[in-house]
């Protein structure tokens, strides 16, 4: 019986400002969080994108690389909190841990 070969991992080439070097699947977790944060906060509303402020959400795009930059509003400390608290959530959910 053959053996599968493994998936190499895709990296984001360039690295993200202040992340570095990260793997494709995390980078699309860390934008989606970053969003929704960004869209709890109302940075919207701020923002200097025609287009998010269109949507009435934040629209960083983990796929499109060339829109993914984070949102040009300054996000709070609540914001981070936020984002932190939804990766420590899939880290549980990960992990099985109650």
């Amino acid at each position: 019986m053959s053996r599968k070969r493994k998936q190499e991992i895709e990296l984001i080439d360039p690295p993200l400002p202040g992340y570095g070097h990260f793997p494709f699947l995390m980078h699309n977790t860390l934008v989606l969080a970053v969003s929704i944060a960004a869209t709890m906060e109302g940075a919207h509303h701020k923002c200097t994108r025609r287009e998010c402020r269109n949507f009435g959400r934040c629209r960083a795009s983990p796929t499109d690389l060339r829109r993914a930059a984070f949102c040009p509003v300054p996000l709070s400390r609540e914001a981070d909190r936020r984002i932190e608290g939804m990766f420590l959530f899939l880290l549980r959910l990960a992990h099985g841990w109650r």
